[in-house]
């Protein structure tokens, strides 16, 4: 198995490493994603931020309406469900 060039994760600092490179990053979180949904579990927001950015479109980023509304999709809320 090849070894990380960090060898302590816990030590890197993102925002530095993109610095570095002269690139930037915008960052979502499963937090983000549990703010607008707060019925999902960790998972469920995780598999939302993964759908978002295998479908993330450069023309358009990925928004609060694009996690919302592929939150949505991956998971109809129950009140969503009952006016089905």
């Amino acid at each position: 198995m090849a070894k990380s060039p960090v060898a302590d994760h816990s030590k890197i600092d993102v925002h530095e490493l993109l610095k570095e490179r002269q690139q930037i990053a915008i960052i979502w979180s499963v937090e983000d994603v549990q703010e607008l949904r707060p019925d999902l579990t960790a998972g469920q927001a995780w598999k939302v931020l993964q759908a978002c950015e295998a479908g993330h479109d450069c023309e358009f980023g990925i928004t609060w309406l694009s996690l919302e509304m592929t939150a949505d999709d991956l998971f109809p809320s129950p009140a969503d469900e009952s006016r089905g």
